[in-house]
């Protein structure tokens, strides 16, 4: 397990354990492997997501999705082209998803960053320090609010926000979830997930 703070390295790190992990996860017999980081996409060359999915679902013979599919694919199902983006990630990494979204078509009507580099600090972001960098974001042209990073604990604050803030809010680790059970044509409506769990 890769650990420290957030960097290209740390990333390109991770990415290098990939195999084993996806070997690892296979031996189990699972019906679905999501590859959970969305930094990863960022930093990798372009294309590398899509082909590192199609590559674990050729080896593996399960359905595989990640971090970006998901979300790709949530935004879709919700008809959101234009949306305002929270991170927990430090400036930098957080600096190079605007032009990875801005080139898959996506417009990102204003962002705000937590800027935390250490990777064991983002799973303790509660809501005091989430609301916050959520009023900090002009939504006024947004359809919908995204925040990303699959270790901030979102799924108690969903339905809350988008009733707050009057649209939907797709998070890391909702997409995936959603993605997941998708992929199995499992479509159960979870209310306290928002609103891509009840379109």
């Amino acid at each position: 397990m890769v650990k420290g703070d957030l960097t290209p390295a740390l990333v390109h790190a991770m990415e290098a354990q990939v195999g084993n992990a996806v070997e690892n996860l296979a031996a189990t017999g699972v019906d679905v492997i999501a590859y959970c980081d969305m930094v990863t996409t960022f930093i990798m060359e372009p294309g590398w997501n899509e082909a590192a999915v199609a590559k674990i679902a050729s080896e593996t013979g399960a359905k595989a999705i990640s971090a970006w599919t998901s979300l790709r694919d949530a935004l879709a199902a919700l008809g959101v082209k234009r949306f305002a983006l929270g991170t927990p990630y430090p400036a930098k990494i957080h600096a190079i998803g605007l032009p990875f979204f801005k080139s898959r078509g996506y417009d990102v009507t204003s962002d705000h960053t937590l800027d935390i580099l250490a990777t064991r600090e983002v799973p303790t972001v509660d809501r005091n320090r989430l609301m916050p960098m959520i009023d900090a974001l002009d939504l006024s042209s947004a359809e919908a609010l995204v925040l990303l990073a699959t270790d901030i604990p979102t799924f108690g604050m969903i339905a809350e926000i988008e009733q707050k803030i009057g649209r939907p809010v797709v998070t890391s680790n909702q997409a995936l979830l959603w993605g997941a059970m998708r992929a199995l044509g499992i479509k159960d409506r979870i209310a306290p997930l928002g609103k891509l769990f009840t379109t």
